[in-house]
């Protein structure tokens, strides 16, 4: 019934391609599929004939999505072709802000410049880490999109950067976008386990206690209720309710487990995620034998 279900959509989607650009179909191929060939194909069809800047902005966001990741899959080693491609996806990203603001255009134009940072070495993503940060906070303060992704992006900045005065790095924001991440991911369409394993990891190297999560947490709530700013105010999303908080995947607050106990927990539920759905896609697969992996040594 499922598989039925899938291909009806398909059917339905498939029948306006030739009338005009259907962004339903785009994201169903890159997210549903992740059939990043078709996808590709159907959008530089749509490009040719877009009504509108609106529209060719709206389809190169797209391709520089697709583009994005179709170059995640490159050998690492081959550091020019992935230089090409997510030089590509910049390019792309910047046509279509140049065109007509989003937010998805800045979000995929924030991600194209970290993985070039990333490709070219410690330095050079230190270099990108501020462009970077100030598109993000485009996408979630001028444009108030409270997105997922971005959100994501922030957690991994602020975990991955080092503190004052190199950079802006700090775990303990960078838990409270992952946090927030997880609670505007989309549940229905994605299985989000990059974004458990994620949040798992970096709880699990901060090693708070239960104690000191309760005192820290009070402490958030404050900072929480005071600022206004979404990436300022999301900073302390841990503590939202004080000791009190409670993720969606847990029976008891943040106050009554460890950081490495509530990590253990997300790699529990993120596994009892992959299990409930039939017929995973292969990164799906890949990503909880990660899961499990981990799970195994931190256990």
């Amino acid at each position: 019934m499922k598989k039925l279900a899938s291909l009806l959509l398909c059917l339905a989607l498939a029948s306006c391609l030739w009338a005009a650009f259907n962004p339903e179909y785009s994201d169903y191929q890159f997210y549903n599929l992740q059939d990043y060939d078709t996808d590709m194909a159907y959008l530089e069809d749509c490009l040719a004939s877009a009504s509108d800047d609106e529209e060719k902005a709206a389809i190169l966001w797209r391709q520089a999505r697709t583009v994005l990741t179709m170059t995640d899959e490159i050998d690492e080693d081959d550091e020019d072709a992935r230089l090409a491609g997510y030089g590509e996806a910049q390019r792309l990203a910047e046509e279509s802000v140049a065109l007509c603001e989003t937010a998805d255009g800045y979000h995929w134009l924030s991600s194209a410049i970290g993985r070039i940072g990333q490709v070219n070495g410690p330095l050079n993503s230190l270099s990108k880490a501020k462009p970077m940060r100030e598109y993000i906070e485009k996408v979630q303060n001028d444009f108030n999109a409270d997105m997922s992704d971005s959100w994501y992006v922030l957690g991994l900045l602020y975990n991955q950067l080092p503190g004052a005065p190199l950079s802006f790095g700090n775990e303990d924001y960078a838990i409270s976008y992952m946090r927030r991440c997880l609670d505007t991911q989309d549940n229905v369409n994605r299985m989000n386990l990059t974004n458990y394993l994620e949040l798992a990891q970096q709880l699990y190297d901060r090693n708070w206690k239960a104690d000191k999560r309760a005192k820290e947490a009070d402490k958030m709530q404050k900072d929480y209720n005071e600022e206004t700013v979404p990436t300022e105010k999301m900073k302390y999303y841990e503590g939202r309710d004080g000791r009190n908080t409670k993720p969606f995947y847990s029976t008891v607050a943040i106050s009554q487990m460890s950081d490495r106990q509530e990590a253990a927990m997300l790699c529990q539920y993120a596994m009892a995620v992959y299990s409930s759905r039939s017929n995973p896609l292969p990164s799906d697969t890949e990503k909880y034998n990660e899961i499990v992996e981990f799970y195994n040594e931190i256990t």
